[in-house]
Formats: C-alpha cells, sequence, structure tokens
C-alpha cells in the first residue's frame, strides 16, 4: 500500500542530496581564486540540476500510478513527506539564491546551461503538479 509513497519520498530525498551537491559545487566555486573558472565544479553542479529534474519527474511518475491504483496514502509517510517537502521549498530557494549570486566570470557555464533549459524551473512545476511542493 505505501509503496508508491515511498518511493515518492525516496524520490523527494534524492532531490535534496542533489540539492545540497550542488550548493556545495558552488561552494567550492565561490571559495577558489577569481579568474577560475573550475570547469569541474560547474559542470558537477550542472549535473545535479539535471538529476533534480530526474527525480522530480520519478516523484510525478510515482503520484500517478497510486492514482491509478486508488491507493490510499500512509498517514506517516504523508507526515514525512510534508516535512521533506517544507524542506524542499526553502533548499530550492537557497539554491537559486547561491546561483543567482554566481559571479558570470565564475559561473558563466552554469548561467549558460540555466538560460537554455530553465530545468529548476521546470522541475518545480513537475513537482507542483503532483502536489508535492
Amino acid at each position: 500500500m505505501a509503496d508508491y509513497t515511498k518511493r515518492e519520498l525516496k524520490a523527494l530525498d534524492r532531490i535534496s542530496k542533489k540539492i545540497a551537491d550542488a550548493e556545495e559545487h558552488l561552494t567550492k566555486i565561490e571559495e577558489s581564486e577569481p579568474d577560475k573558472r573550475h570547469r569541474t565544479a560547474q559542470h558537477e553542479t550542472i549535473k545535479d540540476i539535471k538529476s533534480i529534474l530526474k527525480h522530480a519527474k520519478k516523484v510525478s511518475e510515482e503520484e500517478l500510478k497510486a492514482e491509478e491504483k486508488g491507493k490510499m496514502e500512509d498517514p506517516v509517510y504523508t507526515e514525512a513527506e510534508e516535512k521533506v517537502v517544507n524542506d524542499l521549498k526553502s533548499e530550492f530557494k537557497q539554491l537559486e539564491d547561491d546561483l543567482s549570486k554566481l559571479p558570470e566570470e565564475d559561473g558563466s557555464d552554469i548561467k549558460r546551461y540555466r538560460a537554455e533549459n530553465h530545468t529548476l524551473e521546470r522541475a518545480k512545476e513537475i513537482l507542483k503538479k503532483a502536489d508535492r511542493f
């Protein structure tokens, strides 16, 4: 009964972990010497952002599967999801703030990727449609 909800919770936890990983890479970029681009950290940040979208899609898929099967959610997992979702909201906001404050010379690859793909915005929309954001 709680299989779908359990998988959703696991995907939400992975999103949270990927946000933390992205923030860690951003910290590495910010603490570096000026004029060093840190391509590896930039590409790792981009991979984390892509992974956030991938896991958001998994949350949506599990939500649809649960609705199709007509499964009721286990109250224990619902409470856990609420905590994770509330944390995710603040983590998304923090990540977006950190990304917007990133200087152009240090984060040019990240800024270009975000401008072209809008991955974080798409992930938020997917989570909103699944009533998880």
